[in-house]
């Protein structure tokens, strides 16, 4: 082992310059099996030998910014799926490349009935296990950054950005070609939408919401074409205090699928204890219907004092028509609504829960 221990345990990473700049293309839950992975490698006991390791679901569901932790080995299962049959590209010198396998065998092990207990075993190819102990340059990070990041360009240019923060000032320029292809971005996409994926999303997430902040300049000159283009970027990158302020939320269904929640969703959630297509209803309801803020929460928090069976749909039904007229939601024509219950519940009980499911989705 050529590089010094890692520190920091296993929410710290150490990502190597040559999978840094290797040509791949990951998905963002892809790069977090890495970025648990490497957080792994080099810890504590492990030797040069060894090359299987364990993510333990109880060991890193915390990790995650999630609002149910009870589906995530579905969750951590399906990223790691996709890695089957999945690789990455190395030059070694000039005509030729090196091709790896992320991983030389995958094991998932369910625990039935104790989730918590469930673990994949991944095993690496021991050349990169070498590549990962011996290499002398590359990037620490505490995982819980990239993780949440919610883009994929943003997690490369991340791990682009950790490697080179520390190098001459944190000021580095690259070639834009090299950075597409780096990102395995297709030739025939314009330069214009490349630079908005890569550069300007990555910039408003990564800024604010991780433990560095950069700033980036275009270096354009006249191409073979004869027209300008971009031939460069140049980065300015600083490290600043930690931040964890995750600009968006994730939930986990069933089937281990993430669905991210925005900000006014979340509130939502939170407040009435509902699903995440729930509160896109209510909230698509109460657009529709000119509600506001105020008034949203206070028809969710009077429906919560209810407890009614279906809270959903008494809601819903409020935010329709109004505490007074709950009984014109199929036809007639909606008058103002004042604030009182006279004859809720009776309209609420007689609702037909599947037509206005309908109503609400056409809105």
């Amino acid at each position: 082992m050529n590089r010094k221990k890692k520190r920091g345990g296993t929410e710290v990473a150490f990502r190597p310059q040559t999978i840094i700049e290797a040509r791949y293309d990951l998905d963002r839950r892809q790069n977090d099996i890495l970025d648990i992975l490497l957080g792994i490698v080099g810890e504590g006991d492990d030797t040069e030998e060894n090359t299987r390791y364990e993510i333990n679901i109880n060991d890193v569901k915390h990790l995650y910014n999630l609002q149910d932790e009870s589906n995530a080995y579905n969750y951590l299962q399906k990223a790691v799926k996709k890695f089957e049959g999945l690789g990455f590209r190395l030059k070694e010198d000039e005509g030729t490349d090196i091709y790896y396998p992320w991983f030389s065998k995958i094991k998932y092990q369910k625990k039935r009935g104790d989730e918590g207990r469930s673990k994949i075993v991944l095993d690496l190819h021991p050349e990169v296990k070498e590549m990962i102990m011996s290499a002398k340059q590359g990037a620490y990070y505490r995982i819980e950054y990239p993780l949440n990041l919610t883009k994929k360009y943003s997690k490369r240019l991340y791990y682009l950005l950790k490697d080179k923060e520390t190098f001459n000032g944190g000021v580095f320029v690259i070639a834009f070609d090299e950075l597409r292809k780096m990102m395995k971005i297709p030739d025939s996409y314009a330069n214009g939408n490349v630079k908005r994926e890569i550069l300007d999303k990555p910039y408003e997430e990564i800024n604010g919401n991780t433990d560095i902040a950069f700033e980036y300049e275009l270096i354009h000159e006249k191409m073979p074409s004869g027209q300008t283009g971009i031939s460069a970027v140049r980065f300015k990158v600083t490290r600043v205090k930690r931040n964890r302020t995750i600009v968006e939320y994730e939930t986990i269904e069933k089937n281990g699928e993430s669905v991210i929640a925005t900000a006014e969703e979340q509130e939502v959630i939170d407040l009435f204890d509902c699903s995440l297509k729930e509160a896109k209803d209510i909230l698509r309801t109460a657009n529709a219907n000119d509600r506001t803020h105020e008034q949203l929460v206070e028809i969710l928090s009077y429906t919560l004092k209810k407890q009614v069976e279906n809270k959903v749909g008494y809601a819903l039904t409020i935010l329709k028509n109004g505490y007074n007229e709950p009984t014109r939601l199929s036809g007639g024509k909606k008058t103002g609504s004042t604030w009182n219950n006279k004859d809720l519940d009776t309209a609420y009980s007689q609702m037909n829960f599947e037509d206005l499911e309908k109503q609400i989705l056409s809105n």
